[in-house]
């Protein structure tokens, strides 16, 4: 019974004798969790939410369907991509019709690669296009 008393009074002890640190941490407990909560959601915003346009103010002409009806069609994709896109975003890059697989194939500087393929990705559909590194 002896046995049993003092254990029961070392835990007693040891709760009542916190560290500060865990002290701290059952004062933060509620806020930490609402900190926790808040920060999330804003993690998750600024995670999923777009960034800035490539190109300000640019929209594409048309849709994926009507660029994708014909190698006319094609061919204009590629002009708008010359006249329009590839000027105004930094690095070399250029475009060409491929009739074989009915895309435009856009070559680009390999350093500049994954900034230009995205820029044009996000005004056109991918199925548009062949990629490729210089």
């Amino acid at each position: 019974m002896e046995n049993g008393r003092s254990s029961e009074n070392m835990n007693k002890n040891s709760l009542q004798g916190d560290s500060a640190g865990q002290d701290f941490v059952k004062k933060l407990r509620p806020a930490g969790a609402a900190l926790f909560l808040i920060l999330f959601a804003v993690v998750t915003l600024f995670l999923f939410t777009s960034g800035r346009d490539p190109i300000s103010g640019y929209e594409a002409p048309h849709d994926a369907a009507y660029y994708a009806a014909s190698a006319q069609t094609m061919e204009e994709l590629c002009e708008e991509l010359r006249e329009n896109v590839l000027p105004r975003l930094d690095g070399p890059a250029s475009c060409r019709y491929d009739s074989g697989t009915n895309t435009v194939v856009v070559s680009i500087d390999d350093s500049r690669y994954a900034v230009v393929r995205s820029a044009v990705l996000r005004y056109f559909d991918a199925s548009l296009f062949t990629f490729e590194k210089n």
